[in-house]
């Protein structure tokens, strides 16, 4: 008899454990669950797009795409951050370049309060209307061309000394090239589609709330040297060279994620928002160069999410309220980071 009362007993607490744990359990989970709910709704927007993305079981992850044209990347990078107020934010910027951003981000801010005390003074708030701003237009435009020619020796410099040939194809055709064709489509940017630079965004919006910064990327040294060691064979360099001289004369599909012929600028950028063209991008950088496409890609893709995980292991794993990771990305890097999180996440 006074064994059966013991075996009850035991039961009788046991239950009673577990019946709290799953009432924690399910608190913890409404709690998430109403935060997912409070999104606003620019921001279930970009959940519906795909653009913002919560691994499968982390509800207290978040991991953003991002494209690098016009402002609404950093508009949603800015709100996520206010709105579900991180622990941690892992963004794709070498650490070298935090402490740059940082310091920009602080002289923009300056300027953009004399800019607003101006404005109230003298009353002109719109600056395109003022008479200098086509002369100003037009020399910036002029200052970025001279600025990408200018780093042109140096680009190559760097690669060669850092990967050989390889480094060295990879610094002109790849690295020189997208900053050329940034260059010739400046003034047309700052008029019809002014950029913002996301991961700057989402690093002023983190140090507002106090949120720990990651800068989670390869920094160009590493990025040239990684290329380079991939490319193993003469043959990956002359492929690399044919591929890009064939797109740039329109004699293979180019990069689905490039800027059409007479598309607008608008248009485009709407084009990069979607999920189905970083995807294709992706797949086409799979086919032409897979040696680059695995540094550019895959191996970034494993950094980005190694960072979230270490954060989270930082944190002990806490469930305590402000506990989030955000983790601020290109497109094209969101499906390789959302799944390298759900197996890393699982396996431990």
């Amino acid at each position: 008899m006074r064994f059966f009362l013991m075996a009850t007993k035991t039961r009788i607490k046991i239950l009673c454990i577990v019946g709290t744990s799953i009432i924690a359990l399910t608190n913890h989970t409404t709690c998430w669950h109403a935060r997912a709910l409070s999104l606003p709704p620019h921001l279930q927007k970009a959940v519906a797009r795909g653009l913002l993305v919560q691994p499968h079981g982390r509800p207290d992850v978040f991991v953003l795409g991002t494209v690098h044209v016009g402002s609404e990347s950093a508009e949603e990078a800015s709100l996520l951050i206010e709105t579900v107020r991180p622990s941690t934010v892992v963004v794709e910027v070498a650490p070298s370049r935090l402490p740059l951003i940082r310091k920009r981000n602080k002289e923009n801010e300056s300027n953009n309060k004399r800019k607003a005390v101006a404005a109230a003074t003298i009353g002109e708030t719109d600056l395109p209307q003022s008479r200098d701003y086509a002369a100003r237009r037009a020399s910036s435009s002029t200052v970025q061309f001279q600025t990408a020619l200018r780093s042109l020796p140096a680009l190559a410099q760097k690669g060669w000394t850092t990967g050989g040939v390889g480094g060295l194809i990879f610094s002109i055709a790849i690295l020189w090239g997208s900053l050329l064709k940034r260059s010739l489509t400046a003034a047309e940017e700052s008029d019809a589609l002014p950029r913002t630079d996301e991961f700057a965004a989402a690093i002023a919006a983190a140090d507002e709330i106090g949120s720990t910064v990651v800068p989670a990327d390869m920094e160009i040294d590493e990025l040239i040297g990684s290329i380079a060691r991939s490319m193993t064979a003469p043959a990956d360099w002359i492929s690399l060279g044919k591929n890009v001289v064939m797109e740039s004369l329109g004699a293979r599909e180019a990069d689905p994620i490039r800027r059409r012929r007479d598309e607008s600028l608008l248009g485009w950028a709407e084009r990069r928002r979607d999920v189905a063209t970083s995807r294709a991008s992706r797949a086409h950088g799979e086919a032409m160069a897979p040696c680059i496409s695995r540094v550019l890609v895959d191996e970034r893709d494993g950094m980005f999410a190694e960072s979230c995980v270490g954060a989270l292991r930082s944190r002990g794993g806490g469930d305590r309220t402000g506990d989030v990771i955000v983790c601020v990305v290109g497109l094209v890097h969101v499906d390789g980071v959302v799944e390298r999180l759900e197996t890393l996440l699982d396996i431990r």
